[in-house]
């Protein structure tokens, strides 16, 4: 006797094929729709949430730089001379991910250069960045960050 099928285990009637890619990177263990380090602190295209902001724009970067000096003055290089070499290693990746964030508000990576204004032009940026929602939706720069494409149910073939 064959078990009847309920409808919780019958397929969506409009489920979304994932693409080899997807496949692979959930075999992987990975998400084929997040950005890669590479993208994130070196690209400029995209968007990217505020989560993703404080975590990998703010913290991380602030994480980095105190490792960086730190391992500057363990190699007794002048405070001053490591500072600013930790500042400009680490101002691109600052641009980059800031470009990512002004860019899911549907603004133009240029205003990221407000980093350049001194004292006022990072505080307020750090705050619009950070605290300012995102336009809903797909705009001129990509898909929504906040809403992936919900995966379909993947067949096991039982």
């Amino acid at each position: 006797m064959e078990p009847r099928s309920s409808p919780a285990n019958a397929p969506a009637p409009h489920a979304e094929r994932l693409t080899l890619d997807e496949l692979t990177a959930v075999a992987l263990g990975a998400d084929a729709r997040r950005m890669n380090p590479v993208q994130l602190y070196l690209g400029v295209k995209g968007r990217i949430p505020r989560s993703t902001y404080w975590l990998h724009g703010v913290l991380s970067l602030l994480l980095a730089g105190v490792v960086l000096d730190g391992l500057l003055a363990i190699a007794r290089v002048e405070p001053d001379t490591a500072n600013g070499l930790v500042s400009l290693l680490l101002l691109w990746p600052l641009i980059a991910v800031s470009a990512k964030r002004q860019h899911d508000f549907d603004f133009s990576a240029w205003w990221a250069l407000i980093h350049f204004v001194p004292a006022v032009g990072s505080i307020v940026l750090l705050l619009v960045d950070g605290l300012m929602p995102g336009t809903h939706g797909p705009n001129r720069f990509g898909p929504d960050p906040r809403r992936p494409r919900a995966a379909a149910p993947l067949n096991s073939g039982h």
